[in-house]
């Protein structure tokens, strides 16, 4: 399988760095994986790195968010509802890192009923938080999973890895 693309929203300061990520982007063949790192950005940077994280969200495979990034951007909300709602924006699953050993999976559950608030979905609490690398060289070995247990699956995999 085809090497993953992943974009950090921090690296999108450079017009450069965006033009080639929004080409690479749509680019069809490799699965999407979107750091929405903002947390140690500028304030005058933030709203339009967040329109970013939300531009690029909308065609991620796994979007990954940590609670500061939430918390620089949003304030004192819960990170789920931000999580969530970028969630809802978007096709793919969101990897809320809440510390480097608990995190929370966001994805879709086939068997779920659609929300107002997002779209049909399952909420899994993982013991780990995967590194970006890890999870980039699992998407590209296994490719995008299509279910709940097949996101748990390489979660665990990029954990062990």
């Amino acid at each position: 399988m085809a090497q993953p693309v992943l974009v950090q929203v921090s690296s999108l300061l450079r017009p450069d760095a965006l033009v080639a990520a929004r080409g690479l982007w749509r680019a069809p063949g490799p699965a999407r994986l979107l750091h929405a790192d903002i947390a140690a950005m500028p304030d005058s940077a933030l709203p339009w790195l967040w329109e970013l994280a939300e531009e690029f969200g909308r065609d991620a495979d796994l979007t990954v968010l940590s609670g500061d990034d939430v918390l620089r951007r949003h304030g004192a909300v819960p990170p789920l509802r931000a999580a969530r709602r970028l969630r809802a924006l978007g096709r793919g699953a969101v990897l809320l890192a809440c510390g480097p050993a608990v995190s929370i999976l966001i994805c879709d559950d086939p068997d779920g009923r659609p929300r107002a608030d997002c779209p049909a979905d399952i909420l899994i609490g993982l013991p780990f938080t995967p590194t970006l690398p890890n999870l980039q060289a699992a998407l590209g070995f296994g490719g995008v999973p299509w279910d709940a247990s097949g996101w748990l699956d390489l979660a665990e995999k990029a954990a062990a890895a």
